[in-house]
């Protein structure tokens, strides 16, 4: 046995130590045998220190590594795991590269150590390697914070998708670029928020305006719309996937819906568009073959002329060829029948013109003599001079119509030019003289049928002044014009002179009856004096009107008749100048009214002016001047002078007041008419609300425009709060089947909530419950049953967390007292107490009072801290240690006054329990205090 032992290498000693130092001293890594006998002590030694020291003989990564997994001692894995952390994180001796680094980070199946080495990589890729290693998101928040590098913030950024992070990551980016693609983010998730509130109400506009299409009577005006509202209806379908599902299902059906009604409502009405464009092609068609032909036409007479006046010979075959397509392109033709002849006549014109041309040179001759000849007549300036040009002016243009049918059209323009000109000329010089000759015949005309009236009517004396003026006249007529009226002309001249011989045989009885009608008058005059004048006035006219009588008695008559009537007269002098009374109290009325004006208009100037209140002074003013009586007419229009020199001013101001008024409330109503434009129909609708109290503040724009500017300000106004309450009727719809939705919503996570015991998923639940109430509380008007439902739910959530939490600090606080007990019966090493379920149900920091505790060997004498608690608790003490808990008391009471701090039940715990050891002695107190904590 002695003998063998002498043979055995050192690292095979009994003796851990002998092994270690042998490993130490005689076995060399560089060697293949060494490293594979260490490798063996490594794995297989059963004292711990050796396997640590071949562990640290060897001191390669790889080694490192594969013992962190593989080796069978716990705490050689767990010091193999710290030698790997700090080789990466570069606090070791060995150093790696950055792609060996990347290689174990793909391989490694563990992730022990990852986030401390995290922590500290400063590696753009290496960190990006490790946070997808771990993946846990809570990292990236804090990661963010403390790589302050563009590449790894950028990277980060892409797996964030709240808002709420990204607004606390704006304020730790490293750049502007950063905090730009941040911003980015932000805006497109608030774009994406409201996109799809955008795209429904852009839906039901579309809807809208499909649905309108049913009230269009023409159909190309429906279908040219239909075409548009369907591009746009194929865009927001591409970005219905936004939609919820059950909404984007409303959407469609409605659609489809709409689009078989039209489909029905316009069946009828299709064929007969078809057919409308058919007949507008062919309309088109022949517009654009008449432009074909007019042109040729145009080009064939432009040929032509040029060789009729620059004399080239003409190519007769060329023009007959080219004749002869065009009517058989005529008649193939869509032109109707009448477009066709009359084309057909023009190309005809041309072909005999082709004939005419040594006839059409002679007529450019002959017209150009005809310009020569009437150049050298001066135009008339006297009735005289006008009937003898007259006639030759006339004769000139029949000359110039023969000249111009035998050119065919084709006189040279300076020809046509200067007779156009020549031919103005003599129309304006003549056309004065012409209107006063058609005057004079029309006035003869009208004083021969006056004078027939007269005659007819017996007013012989009248008719004679008559037929002197129709002589006069008569005298100015040219020849031509007196052949018009001579007949008639000749009828009553013969009558005038058969009535000049029974003159003086008529009007002397007339005149003696008349007398004794005034004289009846006299004797039994009117009620009415204006009826009484007005009858003097009758008698008189009709004298006057009958001519001479005969010479013994006209003197005696006519002054028995001035007699009559100033007798008649005499009672109505009397009357007119009562009334002359009355009508200058009148006077004095309307002069009042002139003062009051007067004054008015020295006062109402000031500012601010009151336009109401001058408007309606204004109007008093004019009622009273109104009712004011008449006046003596001499002297009214005096004063009505006066009373207009005053008003006027005042009217001109309050009418330009009331035009600028009606400028502005016309620009109110533009405005209403563009926002009513508008696809938002409640902006629009706030818009017009704002312009409706501007309108307010506008005044009075006068009766020219008050009533009509309102009527359209007040039309817009109508049609936009009819949209308003159209889409509120198909909002409250869409509202109603988003409340179900949250409702169901609801109802499951409440029964989800009922059997959940995880407060990670309770809070999830929470978060959704959250949400719900937010979508239910932007729905307006809210719905406060719901609303209310909705908060019971987050209060029942927030009460069970309460309750979870609640237990979990009871079986925190069970396991304590459990470990305690065990630890004061001695019944446990620390290596089984750790490896008890009480122990691992504690924190870390629990596990390491505790461990504390029992690694303490002094034992102390807790009682004076187990009054302590009972006193901070409100418990009783043993009846043993009353005097004892007195004092205490006592104590506690006069720190509490000096200190002022608040009681901590735990913290008093954690310094009772860090006193000292815990021993058997110590379970009587664990009794006394279990209570207070469980």
């Amino acid at each position: 046995m002695i003998f063998s032992n002498f043979f055995k290498a050192k690292w095979q000693h009994k003796d851990s130590n002998v092994r270690i130092t042998a490993i130490n001293n005689d076995l060399d890594v560089s060697t293949p045998e060494h490293a594979v006998i260490l490798k063996d002590l490594l794995q297989q030694d059963e004292n711990e220190l050796v396997r640590r020291t071949a562990l640290l003989k060897l001191a390669e990564f790889d080694t490192f590594l594969n013992e962190s997994e593989n080796n069978s001692n716990k705490k050689i894995k767990e010091f193999s795991q710290k030698q790997v952390t700090q080789i990466l994180t570069g606090e070791h001796t060995i150093t790696l590269s950055s792609d060996k680094k990347l290689q174990y980070i793909q391989t490694v199946k563990s992730l022990a150590g990852l986030e401390s080495w995290l922590t500290s990589e400063t590696d753009t890729s290496l960190v990006i390697a490790l946070f997808d290693k771990i993946n846990k998101p809570q990292l990236l928040m804090s990661l963010f914070s403390q790589k302050p590098q563009a590449d790894i913030q950028h990277y980060l950024l892409k797996q964030v998708t709240e808002k709420s992070q990204l607004e606390k990551l704006l304020k730790k980016a490293c750049n502007d670029a950063v905090s730009a693609e941040i911003s980015a983010k932000i805006t497109e998730i608030d774009r994406l928020i409201e996109l799809p509130k955008s795209i429904s109400k852009k839906t039901q506009l579309n809807l809208s305006k499909f649905l309108a299409l049913t009230d269009i009577a023409d159909y190309g005006v429906m279908v040219s719309k239909k075409e548009l509202l369907l591009k746009e209806w194929q865009t927001l379908t591409s970005e219905f996937d936004y939609l919820a599902e059950q909404e984007k299902t409303v959407f469609i059906a409605k659609h489809a819906t709409i689009e078989i009604q039209l489909d029905k409502l316009f069946a009828p009405k299709a064929e007969a568009y078809q057919q409308q464009l058919i007949a507008e092609k062919l309309e088109q068609d022949q517009k654009d073959a008449k432009v074909f032909f007019n042109t040729e036409i145009a080009k064939i007479s432009q040929s032509l002329t040029t060789a009729i006046f620059e004399q080239v010979e003409v190519d007769e075959t060329l023009f007959e060829l080219t004749f002869t397509s065009l009517m058989q392109q005529l008649n193939d033709s869509v032109l109707s029948n009448g477009d066709k002849g009359h084309i057909s006549k023009a190309l005809k014109q041309e072909q005999h013109k082709l004939t005419q041309i040594p006839l059409i040179a002679e007529s450019v001759t002959d017209a150009t003599q005809l310009i020569a000849k009437i150049s050298q007549l001066a135009l008339p300036t006297n009735n005289q001079e006008f009937n003898e040009r007259q006639p030759i002016f006339t004769d000139w243009l029949e000359q110039w119509r023969s000249v111009e049918k035998q050119s065919s059209g084709v006189l040279p323009e300076s020809i046509t030019n200067a007779q156009k000109e020549i031919t103005a000329s003599w129309n304006k010089g003549l056309a004065p003289f012409i209107a006063d000759q058609k005057s004079q015949l029309t006035q003869a005309q009208k004083k021969i049928n006056e004078l027939k009236r007269i005659i007819s009517s017996g007013k012989f004396n009248i008719a004679f002044g008559v037929f002197k003026r129709i002589e006069k006249i008569v005298e100015q007529l040219s020849e031509k014009q007196k052949l018009r009226i001579q007949k008639d002309y000749d009828a009553v001249s013969e009558k005038m002179a058969e009535l000049s011989d029974w003159e003086h045989y008529i009007a002397t009885p007339r005149k003696q009856k008349l007398i004794e009608d005034i004289q009846q008058l006299v004797e039994v005059p009117l009620d009415n004096p204006n009826d009484q004048a007005a009858k003097v006035k009758e008698y008189r006219q009709i004298w006057n009107s009958l001519g001479h009588a005969d010479d013994d008695v006209e003197r005696k008559l006519n002054n028995e008749f001035n007699e009559y009537c100033e007798q008649a007269f005499a009672p109505c002098r009397l009357y007119y100048k009562e009334q002359e009374k009355i009508r200058e109290q009148h006077l004095a009325a309307r002069l009042a009214v002139i003062a009051d004006v007067s004054a008015f208009s020295q006062s109402y100037g000031q500012e601010p002016v009151d336009w109401k209140n001058v408007d309606v002074q204004l109007n008093k003013f004019q009622q009273k001047w109104q009712s004011a009586g008449e006046v003596e007419r001499t002297k009214y229009k005096e004063i009505q002078v006066q009373y207009n020199d005053l008003v006027q001013p005042i009217k001109k101001l309050l009418r330009a007041y009331n035009d600028e008024n009606a400028v502005l409330k016309k620009a109110l109503v533009a405005s209403a008419i563009e926002a009513s434009q508008s696809e938002d129909v409640f902006a629009a609708i706030q818009t017009v609300k704002g312009l409706q109290n501007q309108w307010k503040n506008i005044g009075y724009s006068g009766v020219k425009h008050e009533n009509k500017l309102w009527k359209e300000f007040r039309g817009v106004n109508d049609t936009l709060f009819s949209k308003r309450d159209d889409l509120n009727e198909s909002n409250k719809a869409q509202q109603q089947t988003l409340l179900d939705q949250l409702n169901t919503q609801l109802d499951d996570l409440q029964t989800l909530v009922k059997t959940n015991e995880s407060v990670k998923d309770l809070e999830a639940s929470k978060a959704t419950a959250q949400t719900i109430l937010n979508q239910a509380l932007s729905i307006k008007p809210v719905n406060k049953k719901f609303v209310n439902k909705i908060e019971t739910s987050l209060k029942t959530i927030d009460i069970k967390v309460s309750q979870i939490h609640n237990n979990k600090d009871k079986q925190t606080w069970q396991a304590i007292f459990t470990v305690l007990e065990n630890v004061a019966k001695d019944d446990v090493s620390v290596e089984d107490m750790q490896a008890t379920d009480d122990f691992n149900l504690l924190s870390t920091a629990w596990k390491k009072r505790l461990t504390d505790v029992m690694q303490q060997p002094k034992v102390v004498d807790r009682q004076e801290e187990t009054l302590k608690l009972e006193i901070f608790a409100g418990q009783e003490s043993p009846a043993s240690f009353k005097a004892q808990r007195m004092q205490v008391q006592v104590q506690l009471m006069q720190e509490q006054m000096v200190s002022g701090n608040s009681v901590d039940l735990q913290a008093s715990f954690i310094s009772w329990l860090q006193k000292g050891g815990i021993n058997e002695t110590d379970l009587t107190l664990i009794e006394r205090i279990k209570p207070i904590y469980c």
